[in-house]
């Protein structure tokens, strides 16, 4: 039987990352501030906790997919419901874009209670997230990440971006800003061709001989 593995913050992302877990026979323990997001996953099987704490206490894996890097730091650290509180919990993997500030910080939080953070930011969106293409970024100690290496294909592509807290994150905003520059760079170029009279389905359309 597969071990236990945790998931805290079902939502929009977190929710089909966790289906693929169900589907790729791994038994989980989740939470979420929402019932509604963590009923689909129960119905399956999955095991609901009362908290990121409680979670932590059943899994010695926990993943986390949070909005915010405020709520990343209090879910992971927080008062006696954070995951830092949890008596089984060895290894964090932090799937938000949660900035390298905040993961280097709550990397060395962790690290005081030996318990291991790996930073997992990833690209792709919820469509990605339901099949399983995300591109996986990942910053943590080569012999973590090749243990890991499995459950994470799990989500999609990996891309192993060095050992430091925080590089993933960093590749993560790097890989951002180079999607926002791309689409600044296409609506520019639309705009031009459009103001000059050429048709706007033409220049989005694919070009043939």
């Amino acid at each position: 039987m597969a071990d236990l593995l945790g998931f805290v913050g079902v939502g929009r992302m977190g929710g089909p990352m966790a289906n693929r877990l169900l589907d790729a026979g791994y038994r989980l323990c989740v939470y979420d501030v929402s019932d509604e997001a963590t009923a689909p996953l129960v119905s399956r099987g999955a095991e609901l906790a009362a908290s990121p704490a409680e979670v932590a206490s059943m899994a010695d894996t926990v993943f986390m997919s949070l909005p915010t890097p405020d709520v990343v730091r209090e879910v992971a650290l927080g008062g006696n419901g954070g995951v830092i509180n949890g008596s089984k919990v060895r290894t964090v993997i932090d799937l938000s874009t949660t900035g390298p500030g905040v993961a280097t910080e709550v990397a060395g939080k962790l690290a005081e209670r030996k318990i291991a953070w790996v930073d997992s930011p990833v690209s792709g969106g919820v469509t990605g997230a339901k099949a399983g293409t995300l591109a996986v970024m990942v910053s943590c100690p080569k012999p973590a990440y090749q243990q890991l290496e499995p459950v994470l294909k799990v989500f999609g592509k990996l891309f192993h971006a060095g050992e430091k807290p925080g590089l993933a994150q960093t590749a993560k905003l790097a890989n951002n800003l180079l999607a926002a520059t791309a689409m600044v760079a296409t609506s520019e170029a639309m705009a031009m061709g459009v103001k000059a009279g050429l048709d706007a389905k033409v220049l989005l359309g694919p070009v043939t001989e």
